[in-house]
């Protein structure tokens, strides 16, 4: 394997040579058993550089020159140390003494285990800083924290130019098509091999500061072209990476999502003639404040309960995941059905699960069933505990007999696949191979799942702070209207809402929800304005929390599953030259 260091260099004639000194006493055999190649970009230098880097050239084989003489930059320089270098792996390297080659060896050790970026960390566990700037430091870690959280990488130092890449990498991404000519291009090209799907990891590194010359890098003048460049490579990369995602499990004509939004706007509608649009607004504009921002934290943290419940579902499955992982997953599902009806969400969950945490699709999907029932079997408890110590509160028994009806029916499901998984999955592997293995894990996580009494045991009894939570933010929200809740009315109505709910007639149940709130809260003397009020401000709620932490968490699952769109990319292209091979051999 050929390793091809990158060098830029704009006046650096006091510390080029000890550069190629150090660099080939360090890269080389017996320590270092790959061929060398050192690219020296003479990057516009007005001062003896260029002669410099031709004597180097001339003493060391291992050395190639490139001269720019416009278009200064160092992102242009780069660029052209990358289009002249000849090697499998190459690095990008400072031209000050501030990296160490004797970390090169990690970053090719890292792209010899299968990677495709090694990212230089100065700030990974093992790496060190030595005469960092306090201004620079700032601007660096809250530039690469910001990258971690808009793109959902875990490396810590993305934007150190001192990175692996494998030829390949460089190829894809396609040197002319990047666009920085100055330091942003540390930003935009580890980014690009992120957004193509390319595998990383991070390698400790240290660094110390030049003591010849002066830096090149005016962090604070740079730091709108940084900011510039992260929001470009972030709608780039949004743009790939949740087309490919919501292309592979939504389908269905926009057409009838914008048709079931529409049914539940006209339920809106007629909700406000109703109880009147005057009232309404009346209610709403005077609403607390604080009662509402209680119910959202309150909704917030029972996503924390649902993110453990599944754990322990998928654990009790044989399928470990991160609760990172799983927590993105279950609210970018609940993101995709508040925008989307048919629980589209739900699939768009168990996609999530496979690109990022390698779950089988049909062990998260499957999850999602035994999960729901879990939460219809809690509704329909709660709801025969009020019949039986409120007998005077009407219909209670019909809601119970719906979440039941709910619940068993997905039971029902899960065991019919369990008992004639075998002949439907022989049936189907011939013809549709994937669906055919997906049935055979759909049957054997039931068999796991269904025999782990304590697995059982724990889910349910963490489906009820689940649904105590969700509760309350009915009675929160009321408390918001002015309105103080029952106990017995503010389960009742959430039962009434949730299951309303599992029906998917329009996305997030707009329109249903409010109105099955408005009809329960009815039946217990509650005025129709302030109790169409109440479901609109509690709607309100769960939608705003979901919008954001859900939009969050489905931009981090879009980056994460690059690799995995890559990797099915790669084998289905494979797939189609075997069968072109085979066809011509015939």
């Amino acid at each position: 394997m050929e390793v091809s260091l990158v060098v830029p260099a704009h006046n650096e004639e006091g510390n080029l040579r000890r550069l190629v000194e150090r660099i080939t006493a360090v890269l080389s055999p017996p320590d270092f058993d790959h061929a060398l190649e050192i690219v020296l970009v003479d990057d516009n230098s007005t001062d003896s550089t260029p002669s410099l880097v031709d004597g180097l050239a001339d003493e060391y084989p291992c050395v190639t020159v490139v001269h720019r003489y416009e278009n200064g930059g160092f992102g242009n320089a780069i660029k052209a140390g990358l289009k002249a270098a000849s090697g499998d792996v190459l690095v990008p390297f400072m031209g000050d003494l501030s990296d160490d080659p004797r970390d090169v060896p990690k970053m090719i050790e890292a792209i010899e285990d299968g990677y495709d970026v090694a990212y230089g960390s100065r700030f990974a566990d093992g790496g060190s800083v030595d005469g960092y700037p306090p201004l620079k430091l700032f601007y660096n870690r809250s530039f690469n924290n910001l990258i971690r959280l808009s793109f959902g990488i875990r490396a810590r130092d993305v934007t150190n130019a001192f990175t692996a890449y494998r030829r390949e990498v460089i190829e894809e991404i396609d040197v002319d098509s990047l666009d920085s000519e100055s330091f942003d291009l540390t930003a935009e090209l580890p980014l690009r091999a992120h957004i193509l799907g390319f595998r990383s990891t991070e390698v400790p590194v240290s660094w110390r500061s030049r003591d010849e010359g002066v830096s090149k890098l005016n962090a604070t003048r740079k730091g709108p072209l940084y900011l510039k460049r992260l929001a470009q490579m972030f709608v780039v990369g949004n743009a790939v990476g949740l087309k490919d995602l919501f292309e592979s499990v939504v389908s269905g004509s926009l057409a009838k999502v914008f048709g079931a939004a529409l049914f539940g706007v006209l339920i809106l509608v007629a909700l406000f003639s109703l109880s009147g649009f005057d009232g309404v607004f009346d209610v709403l504009s005077s609403a607390n404040g604080g009662w509402l921002t209680v119910a959202a934290v309150a909704y917030l943290l029972s996503f924390g309960f649902r993110t453990w419940r599944y754990r322990v579902l998928l654990r009790a499955a044989d399928s470990i995941a991160t609760r990172g992982g799983v927590f993105r997953s279950i609210t970018t599902g609940w993101f995709v059905n508040f925008i989307l009806p048919a629980r589209a969400g739900d699939a768009v969950r168990a996609f999530a699960l496979k690109s990022t945490e390698d779950v089988p699709v049909s062990v998260g999907g499957g999850l999602i069933v035994v999960e729901r029932a879990f939460d219809m079997a809690v509704l329909g408890t709660a709801m025969v505990a009020v019949s039986l110590l409120f007998v005077d509160v009407p219909r209670a028994g019909y809601l119970a007999f719906a979440a039941f009806g709910i619940a068993a029916a997905l039971v029902a499901g899960l065991v019919a696949v369990s008992v004639g998984g075998d002949k439907l999955s022989d049936r189907v592997s011939e013809r549709f191979p994937r669906l055919g293995s997906g049935l055979v894990n759909l049957r054997e996580m039931v068999a796991k799942v269904g025999t782990n009494p304590f697995a059982l045991a724990l889910s349910a009894f963490l489906s009820v702070p689940v649904w105590v939570l969700e509760a309350s933010t009915i009675y929160f929200s009321a408390r918001a209207v002015g309105l103080s809740l029952t106990g017995v009315a503010t389960v009742t109505t959430a039962v009434g809402a949730f299951v309303a709910q599992a029906v998917p007639v329009t996305p997030a149940g707009i329109g249903t929800y409010e109105a099955t709130i408005t009809a329960i809260l009815s039946l217990f003397g509650v005025e129709p304005v302030v109790a169409t009020s109440l479901g609109l401000l509690d709607h309100f709620m769960r939608v705003a929390v979901i919008y954001v932490v859900g939009a969050i968490s489905t931009v981090h699952i879009g980056f994460r599953s690059r690799a995995y769109f890559r990797d099915r990319s790669r084998a289905a292209d494979e797939a189609t030259m075997s069968a072109g091979v085979s066809e011509n051999r015939r």
